[in-house]
């Protein structure tokens, strides 16, 4: 007897998946001058809501970010392939 099982977790509970993306969010950020962004700078992002897309909150946080030497003028596909290369590996 042989069993196929396929396993699908949609809402993270199985596996807890936040802190990775916070992370890559985080090293975004830094790769893009914005050193002041951490982990908790993003929770309270989180928290104001309408922060699920981790691409667009990673440019936020960018452009929001008064550290010396940002650049404010990437584009949201730069910071998506940058995220994308952090995240995925």
């Amino acid at each position: 007897m042989s069993a196929h099982t396929l396993l699908l977790d949609m809402d993270g509970v199985l596996a807890e998946v936040s802190q990775s993306y916070r992370t890559a969010i985080v090293e975004t950020c830094h790769a893009y001058g914005a050193k002041s962004v951490n982990l908790d700078l993003i929770g309270e992002w989180k928290v104001r809501g309408g922060c699920n897309n981790d691409w667009v909150l990673s440019r936020d946080l960018i452009l929001a970010s008064n550290d010396e030497g940002v650049d404010k003028t990437l584009t949201l596909d730069q910071v998506t392939e940058t995220f994308e290369k952090f995240y995925q590996g």
